[in-house]
């Protein structure tokens, strides 16, 4: 008993500032179950849980579905080139830049609700808009991924609600005996990080570990698993624009020297041509951010990695979506853009 106390008081003594701050998140996940910022939720898989997160699950401050009078409200809903994406989180994120822009452009409070959520396909977007966002009556809902539908085309024997390759999290936070040591030592804590720590997201929710699509070697992916993405985006928009609502969709800009394997960049421009297509087909606004981004070669510098982006790409992509809008924009009577929805509480 007194070896594993000196052992304990020893590690305390011993153990780095850096490492200290590591143990102490990883000992929050043991008895929280929470993973790094995320939680399991039953119909989206996951959302946010963080003291940065609102009560609803998103990266952004606290919001309520009652409308204020006179104020427009626009919902961004898509993953993390949404919800954040660079240092600066949410406060460089393009809804927090588009809110800025638009109110220094109109001279009126706007109110942006961003949506993101890292690593979300549009199956969570679908679902988060009928079980969460519609409630919210916004006036405007801006759809932007691209990137995390590419994902589960990567595996064969693809299945449609993406369940070849999405999996339901499984995290249970620690209890009885092993509770205690969690939380009274932090050597015993250590030696459970050693064994592998908290998963990631994204390892958390997936399984890519089966047989994978011939056509990747050839840089290429199947036309026809594309078609789900484009079904499930304009389910939503559809909804959207059947409900009052103005609908843009934007296309995902990609950096043209990021190392990554040809069919990424492949299924990327597959699911931005159907967003053109969809606009062009049901009368959805257009931000071709993509296109927009390929002629102004000197925005290259912006990218973080293939699709993420510094603050002042952001921004670019925030002034494309307040142009876009600028004739919505000056119909606006001074009450607000439509009717308040009495939303459910």
């Amino acid at each position: 008993m007194l070896l594993l106390v000196g052992s304990e008081l020893g590690f305390r003594a011993l153990a780095p500032k850096g490492t200290r701050a590591g143990l102490e998140r990883f000992r929050n996940y043991l008895l929280t179950g929470v993973m790094r910022g995320f939680e399991a939720r039953a119909y989206t898989n996951f959302q946010r849980r963080s003291p940065n997160s609102n009560s609803f699950g998103f990266l952004d401050h606290p919001w309520t579905r009652a409308r204020t009078a006179g104020v427009p409200r626009i919902v961004c809903l898509g993953g993390s080139t949404t919800e954040s994406g660079n240092e600066l989180s949410s406060d460089g994120a393009y809804p927090r830049l588009l809110e800025r822009t638009l109110e220094q452009r109109t001279g009126r409070d706007v109110e942006v609700l961003n949506a993101g959520i890292s690593g979300w396909t549009s199956a969570e977007m679908l679902v988060a808009w009928f079980l969460i966002l519609q409630d919210f009556a916004p006036d405007v809902v801006v759809l932007h991924e691209g990137v995390n539908d590419v994902l589960p085309r990567f595996l064969a024997d693809f299945q449609p609600d993406y369940s070849h390759w999405r999996r339901p999290i499984q995290t249970q936070a620690t209890r009885g005996l092993e509770r205690w040591l969690v939380r009274w030592s932090s050597l015993y804590v250590y030696l459970r990080f050693r064994g592998g720590g908290a998963p990631d997201i994204l390892e958390a929710s997936t399984d890519s570990s089966g047989p994978k699509e011939p056509l990747v070697a050839e840089g290429k992916l199947p036309h026809e698993t594309s078609l789900v993405f484009r079904r499930n985006i304009a389910s939503l928009a559809r909804a959207g624009q059947a409900d009052g609502r103005q609908v843009v969709l934007m296309t995902l800009p990609t950096s043209p020297s990021a190392e990554v394997a040809e069919s990424w960049r492949y299924g990327i421009e597959e699911n931005n041509q159907h967003l053109r297509e969809l606009c062009a087909e049901h009368g959805f606004l257009l931000v071709d951010a993509a296109q927009a981004f390929r002629a102004h070669a000197e925005l290259d510098e912006q990218f973080l990695d293939l699709v993420h982006l510094q603050v002042a790409g952001n921004q670019f992509k925030a002034e494309l979506v307040a142009a876009a809008l600028s004739d919505w924009l000056a119909g606006l009577s001074p009450e607000g853009a439509r009717p308040t929805v009495e939303a459910t509480r």
